[in-house]
């Protein structure tokens, strides 16, 4: 893959004066330039404070996510640790203040290490032990036992006041040390956000100077508001995954606007397999669907070319990824899978049986576009191989509630992204339900290696357990990757200096211009 982004949009840019500051509501993006104040209109498919990229507009984390998803400096600007991972020292940056005047110190610091990282899927809350204030700038932090991974997770911890959240991981007070100040919310329908002129990262200081954040649920209606000018940009606030295949070429053909795609960075699209009951504890079960779909199709027809056919969890690009890919599309070794397994179509009905019963698959949903028609496509895909897919849609609530319950054979799962490390910790030892579906803890082995990966912080350690974990997921076919579904957003032409972050979770738009 190339490095960077693609744009594959002719660009257009249009320069435009204007006298004054002119506001955003039911105004043209290309008619908003200004020299000194400038405002972004944000399309989003989530109420402001529900995601995760929002907050990092207004909060900063401790570290930072560097472009292999590992650690470098923020909030926290140096650390040392012992020889077995037990102790850190980590130093502090000074003079950080709060949008309201109030300081960064070690004591917010230590308030935020022990509040967050049971909402943020952290997995060194198990093994602290104590975290000791040395003075303003520096805290001391203990562990019951080695955790090497500690550093990484801290840039999945925002930085909150202590008094400016509630017993259950809600922000109360969003008043952070980060680029922008919140000043009016409406939930489920608008945000505005206001540059914070002490940010104290010079380096990083926007030029856009106000934010418009308009929740448009319906991805239709988001399409059609960029198209129009009602908004600036889509696609930035959602882990860039949410623009649906469908619309890109019309998108890419508009002169007014630029589809930036991301080659590095971005998802895995995974379906999640019931493999601790019904039909799918059969590993020749799994291993005939994993076998059976034909991704190169489903790329080039469902998905218009824009994703790109894996069978990997995780890309290359990220550290201690996944190398190889697994298993690929094959009908007869898929078909002799099921026979392995004394499945066989006696009835000469297109579909096999054992001991009189159909192989039939409930594949759970939620409703999106793409989530249809790749639901479509896997049904026709496995119906070749003769299983049979009873395809159920549902709203993303009632999707996750059946997941939750384990009412299900088949269905879309949380991909592998972030720091590879902290998602294995989150889910390579679960062997439960949830709302994503099940975990990858499928035996013994695999929970070990889970332990090794996040206790050690010897990088060779890590690597090879890894090697061993994806041959462990390979091997039992607890999930079956379909498609690298790249990044993508889509903005007005004469929007300059948007880009893509190596943590999904991110916005940065420090060097963002309206022109």
């Amino acid at each position: 893959m190339k490095k960077g982004v693609r744009a594959l949009a002719l660009l257009v840019i249009v320069a435009v004066l204007v006298t004054g500051f002119t506001g955003c509501t039911g105004a043209k993006a290309k008619d908003k330039a200004s020299a000194t104040e400038q405002t972004l209109v944000v399309g989003a498919a989530k109420d402001f404070k529900n995601g995760s990229e929002p907050k990092t507009l207004i909060f900063d984390s401790l570290t930072d996510s560097l472009e292999d998803m590992s650690s470098g400096p923020r909030l926290v600007t140096e650390w040392e640790k012992n020889a077995d991972f037990t102790e850190y020292t980590l130093k502090l940056k000074e003079g950080v203040t709060f949008s309201n005047g109030e300081k960064f110190n070690a004591q917010v610091a230590k308030f935020n290490i022990e509040y967050w990282p049971v909402y943020r899927d952290c997995g060194y809350i198990k093994k602290l032990k104590s975290i000791e204030v040395i003075d303003d700038k520096n805290l001391k932090v203990s562990f019951n036992e080695s955790y090497g991974n500690f550093i990484d997770e801290l840039s999945k911890i925002w930085v909150t006041l202590p008094n400016a959240v509630d017993a259950k991981g809600n922000i109360t007070d969003w008043t952070g040390t980060g680029p922008y100040v919140l000043k009016d919310y409406q939930a489920d329908m608008s945000a505005t956000l206001i540059r914070n002129e002490t940010y104290w990262r010079t380096d990083k200081m926007p030029g856009i100077t106000k934010i418009d954040y308009k929740v448009i649920t319906d991805e239709n209606s988001r399409v059609m508001a960029v198209k129009s000018g009602d908004v600036d940009v889509i696609g930035l606030t959602e882990h860039y995954t949410v623009m649906p295949f469908a619309d890109v070429p019309d998108l890419q053909a508009n002169k007014d606007l630029q589809v930036s795609i991301c080659e590095d960075y971005g998802t895995i699209t995974t379906y999640s397999l019931n493999w601790a009951k019904g039909v799918c504890m059969d590993q020749n079960v799994r291993k005939a669907i994993a076998l059976g779909i034909d991704r190169d199709m489903l790329c080039s027809t469902v998905l218009y070319g824009v994703a790109e056919p894996t069978s990997r969890f995780v890309l290359p690009t990220y550290k201690f990824s996944q190398q190889e890919e697994g298993l690929k599309y094959d009908l007869t070794k898929a078909k002799a899978a099921l026979e392995a397994s004394g499945y066989k179509d006696g009835d000469g009905d297109g579909y096999v049986e054992k001991d009189g019963q159909k192989l039939s698959l409930k594949m759970v949903v939620s409703d999106t576009q793409v989530n249809r028609s790749v639901g479509v496509f896997l049904q026709d895909a496995l119906k070749k191989i003769g299983i049979a897919v009873d395809l159920q849609v549902f709203d993303a609530t009632t999707t996750k509630t059946m997941l939750k319950a384990g009412d299900f054979d088949l269905s879309t799962s949380h991909p592998w992204t972030g720091t590879v490390v902290s998602y294995l910790y989150w889910r390579g030892n679960l062997n439960t339900y949830d709302d994503y579906g099940i975990g990858y803890g499928v035996n013994d082995e695999m929970n070990t290696l889970t332990e090794t990966v996040s206790v050690t912080g010897d990088d060779k350690v890590r690597e090879e357990a890894f090697n061993k974990i994806w041959d462990i997921q390979n091997d039992f076919v607890a999930g079956v990757p379909l498609y690298f579904s790249q990044r993508i957003f889509v903005a007005q032409s004469n929007i300059e200096g948007l880009k893509f972050c190596p943590n999904t979770a991110e916005v940065d738009l420090s060097e963002v211009v309206i022109k």
